[in-house]
């Protein structure tokens, strides 16, 4: 899509990604920071910091587009098509995350035992990640986001870009013990990034399916439960030392970096062209050149009628 809309169509995308990226940093950041602030790590009120990117994405298809845009928006669910992605997704992930983690765990020569808590606790984890961080970030990061930054750019140079915010919008977490991966933050990034590719193809596969995206990312975010190939919270807590060390002790990271290891194989595929490769970005469901053309008539209107009335009134001189 790159290059295939007017420079005052782009202008406007660009000052609503603006907008977006904003005010979710502003709502996020601020309840984080506030949580911080006032020891609220434990409070329910962090919720709605991790809802910043789904209600900045509301917040600002409002302020651009208003209730009509709001219906068009929240259309682009679509339900048929999601339900379609939801168990090959959570099969996806789970053997994803047991190969890898038994990969892993033999290169590292230690003893990978992951353990199944019963369907009980896999219904509950999938809830909790369906209804708080999907929920949460997915009417944003892919539904917002995404969907216009691959028609300014490439839809690798989109992956990129949504990659640095989320990531960025992350670091928080790590003074609050919730969100990222409990291992050496260059290693979750070293995890994350193929996830994000995957992610951008699922949502191109599914043409903009934002469905799609919140079962992707509460299905991935759930087989790092029921899959356990992270290190045991009670072992490593998620702290700020992640931040700047480059390794765990005694093995820790072998099932982890063995499942990110099959990420990137599936990654390096799809950029290869595999499944399709990144695919085509949907089409974007709000009225842009339409708008801007809108706008030249009126402007060409006036001007039109501008010049009779002057013609007119030196006919009359």
């Amino acid at each position: 899509m790159e290059g295939t809309l007017s420079q005052d169509a782009q202008g406007q995308l660009r000052r609503q990604l603006a907008a977006y990226f904003l005010t979710t940093f502003a709502i996020s950041w601020g309840i984080f920071g506030s949580a911080l602030a006032f020891d609220l790590a434990q409070s329910p009120v962090l919720i709605l910091g991790i809802w910043g990117p789904s209600l900045s994405a509301v917040i600002v298809t409002a302020a651009f587009y208003g209730t009509d845009g709001l219906k068009r928006f929240f259309r682009r669910i679509n339900a048929r098509e999601g339900l379609k992605w939801f168990l090959p997704l959570l099969g996806f992930f789970l053997v994803i995350g047991l190969a890898g983690g038994l990969i892993g765990s033999a290169a590292a020569g230690i003893e990978f035992d992951p353990k199944f808590w019963g369907w009980a606790w896999v219904a509950q984890v999938l809830v909790t990640q369906l209804l708080i961080v999907a929920i949460g970030e997915e009417f944003g990061w892919r539904g917002f986001a995404l969907q216009r930054l691959q028609h300014l750019m490439t839809p690798l140079k989109a992956t990129l870009v949504i990659a640095f915010f989320h990531l960025l919008w992350h670091a928080p977490t790590y003074w609050l013990g919730q969100g990222m991966h409990n291992v050496p933050a260059i290693w979750a990034i070293f995890f994350l990034l193929p996830w994000i590719i995957l992610f951008t193809w699922a949502y191109n596969k599914s043409k903009g399916s934002i469905l799609v995206s919140i079962f992707f990312h509460a299905t991935s975010g759930a087989a790092l439960s029921f899959a356990a190939f992270l290190p045991s919270e009670s072992v490593i807590p998620l702290f700020p030392d992640l931040i700047t060390m480059t390794w765990l002790p005694d093995g820790l990271m072998g099932p982890y970096l063995g499942a990110a290891a099959l990420y990137w194989v599936a990654a390096i595929y799809v950029l290869r062209g595999g499944f399709g490769g990144l695919g085509t970005p949907p089409d974007f469901e709000h009225p842009l050149e339409a708008a801007h053309e809108k706008q030249n008539a009126k402007v060409s209107q006036k001007e039109t009628l501008d010049g009779l009335v002057s013609n007119k009134a030196g006919a009359l001189d």
